[in-house]
């Protein structure tokens, strides 16, 4: 098995410099460290990382943080969070960091989990999946020593850390672009179908899209959905259809709930056919009957951007936030014929 002095003396270099290079130490120019990398890749050398985190009491491994969910209701079935991961981990790797997940079905319980990987796996490195009003884990993590974070997603707080950056789309624009949308093909009549609007992606896309609504003259109703309670959805459904009979058409805050309505639809044995648009464009939009017309905010590229600011030491503070683009793709579910 090759050791990290075969890669140097193949590289022509000194153990100790192809061991900063191996590090991506700015002591080191980008000659020397490709040709080290160059040396690994024909020895097909393993860095021993977990020696070297035991003696430099140090890790190579990075915390996702997924946001709380109740046991009914598995992230591992929502694919947008999956690309992210995705994305993330593809940076992570060409890097040579590792990612460890945190989740929990309460604040309490995600806390802990976080606390577990500061204290006992002294993973300093965080990427949250999601922005939350008044959230404890964050604040928590944040606060800790030495740990620095990257949300996707926006802050609700006028003074950012400079230990805290943000990827995020404009959500405020995509909401007012998917109502827009709607309008544009008839839709006159629309409901913005959420779960949660302490979720701040939730907040803003409601936002954007109520506003649009409002300079067109239209009003901008809004529903609340239960995650996990499907039977007390269909009557709030139903209830609020027929408070409204001239509904047409629903903006869903994501993909899932667009999911979930078509689900209601048809278990409320519904005759009349709604549009709807929903966001993130995951995989499921697809294969969705009809398929679903959704905003792609580029879920991948998320999670690589988000890693590269975790680990790009040379990150200025103008770039704190970064900001990716959104498109919408059209498909059968905003077909009003």
């Amino acid at each position: 098995m090759a050791t990290i002095k075969d890669v140097a003396k193949l590289a022509g270099v000194s153990t100790s410099t192809a061991s900063r290079a191996l590090h991506d130490s700015d002591m080191i120019s980008e000659a020397t460290k490709e040709r080290v990398r160059k040396a690994m890749e024909e020895l097909d050398y393993s860095p021993n990382y977990s020696a070297q985190n035991l003696v430099n009491r140090t890790t190579n491994t990075i915390g996702i943080v997924l946001p709380v969910r109740e046991s009914k209701d598995s992230l591992g079935n929502n694919p947008f969070f999956m690309q992210i991961i995705q994305g993330i981990s593809s940076i992570c790797s060409e890097n040579g960091y590792m990612v460890n997940l945190a989740s929990g079905r309460t604040d309490d319980e995600l806390r802990k989990n976080c606390q577990a990987l500061i204290r006992s796996g002294n993973i300093r490195k965080f990427i949250f999946l999601y922005s939350r009003k008044n959230d404890s884990v964050f604040e928590f993590v944040k606060n800790q020593k030495n740990v620095s974070c990257v949300v996707v997603g926006s802050s609700y707080e006028e003074k950012i850390p400079k230990s805290v950056r943000f990827v995020d789309n404009d959500n405020y624009q995509a909401g007012r672009d998917a109502a827009a949308f709607m309008l544009e093909k008839g839709y006159e009549h629309l409901v913005f179908a959420y779960t949660d609007m302490n979720e701040l992606v939730q907040t803003e896309r409601y936002q954007g899209y109520s506003a649009y609504m409002h300079s067109c003259d239209k009003e901008a109703l809004s529903m609340h959905f239960s995650r996990v309670n499907e039977d007390d959805n269909i009557l709030k459904l139903q209830s609020f259809l027929a408070e409204h009979p001239k509904t047409q058409g629903f903006v869903a805050c994501d993909d899932i709930m667009a999911i979930r309505l078509q689900r209601l639809f048809k278990n409320s044995q519904s005759l009349k056919k709604y549009g709807i648009i929903s966001f993130n464009n995951s995989l499921i939009t697809a294969i969705a009957n009809p398929a679903l017309t959704s905003i792609d905010i580029f879920p991948y590229q998320l999670g690589e951007k988000a890693a590269q600011l975790l680990l790009d030491k040379k990150q200025k503070e103008s770039h704190q936030k970064v900001i990716i683009s959104h498109k919408i793709i059209e498909r059968e579910s905003t077909n009003n014929d």
